[in-house]
């Protein structure tokens, strides 16, 4: 019998199925029947039914055990001194509270309030001044219609070789986690992969520019600005260039070459709301998903590009619909979002 259905097999009985014993031992079902019927022992069926033959009275006796060491005002005190400090472990809330109750006391409270310790969310330090910027921001665009078809979105994105996201899941009971049917291999430490850049406006987007090594500023610089952002930027007029607030993209040598360029501002420590985001993150999954998955960085590289060419180009009307939704929702936004949410395998 497993470890948890044994435990449920002598637990006591609710109030409901004492009810329930007393009126199949009336309908004339044996103590083994009732017991396999309410899935508990026979002897815990049998002293239930003696209890009511004796007493009248089926209901659970109040036990005279020790009692609390805590009264009422103090075990919501303690809840609320939980909400308020959430990081404190249980021996801080004891010493803070001044009570008289074990640790272990304690943690059963919070159990009993729901309260269990998890791990908590990343999210990025930031100051009030960041927030009122990040709102100003927000808030200056929130009414941008036509605004939004004259903005190029830029962002570089890494594809590791066997990465995992978490989302594939497997089937398995209580105890099984190691079976070999329930495991999945994955390679834990650096692994080999390809990093891309690209831009995208409501009609038109750049050449897909696969960087070869770490994307430093010089190489940021002659192999995106000059080759692909200026001569693209060129091609357009009335357009607005949009990069995040990374090293290589502030960098006094990438900022002199841009000079010829309308910049989009971009507020220090400020979330990601480009809607590239969205392509690369859609290109992702479809590369995990692959029949074939690649093996090898040239392979990955020639993969990306293929999923970024023909599926992505935002030509017909669905595409510039969803470019047009995704822009103001991102400009909308008049809180602030700290967390931090990264895929594993889009990096």
């Amino acid at each position: 019998m497993p470890l948890r259905r044994r435990r449920s097999h002598y637990q006591q009985l609710t109030e409901f199925e004492r009810g329930r014993v007393v009126g199949l031992r009336e309908g004339g079902f044996s103590f083994r029947d009732i017991a396999e019927r309410l899935d508990r022992n026979v002897p815990t069926v049998h002293d239930c039914w003696q209890q009511w033959s004796r007493e009248g009275i089926a209901s659970k006796r109040q036990g005279d055990g020790r009692p609390s060491g805590i009264t009422a005002m103090e075990d919501r005190h303690v809840r609320r001194m939980v909400v308020a400090h959430r990081t404190a472990c249980a021996a801080e809330i004891r010493a803070e509270v001044d009570t008289t109750v074990t640790q272990r006391t304690d943690t059963y409270r919070f159990i009993q309030g729901q309260l269990r310790t998890r791990r908590p969310v990343a999210c990025i330090p930031l100051t009030p001044n960041h927030c009122r910027l990040q709102r100003e921001r927000c808030q200056s665009r929130t009414h941008w219609r036509t605004e939004c078809r004259s903005v190029v979105f830029s962002h570089e994105s890494r594809f590791s070789l066997g990465a995992s996201d978490g989302r594939a899941l497997v089937i398995r009971s209580s105890g099984e986690r190691l079976q070999p049917t329930c495991l999945q291999p994955r390679h834990t430490g650096p692994t080999p992969g390809v990093m891309v850049w690209g831009d995208i406006s409501y009609d038109s987007r750049s050449t897909l520019v696969v960087i070869p090594c770490t994307l430093i500023t010089n190489l940021y610089v002659s192999l995106v600005i000059q080759s692909v952002v200026l001569p693209f930027m060129d091609s357009i007029e009335g357009f607005v260039f949009q990069q995040d607030n990374a090293r290589r993209h502030t960098a006094v040598v990438s900022q002199h070459d841009l000079q010829s360029v309308d910049m989009l501002s971009w507020t220090a420590i400020s979330s990601d709301i480009s809607p590239i985001e969205h392509v690369r993150d859609i290109i992702g999954r479809q590369l995990q998903r692959h029949p074939q998955p690649a093996l090898t960085a040239p392979v990955l590289r020639t993969t990306c590009n293929r999923h970024e060419t023909p599926s992505h180009k935002l030509t017909s009307g669905t595409c510039k619909t969803q470019f047009m939704h995704v822009s103001m929702l991102a400009f909308k936004t008049l809180e602030v979002t700290p967390v931090v949410n990264v895929p594993a395998f889009h990096i």
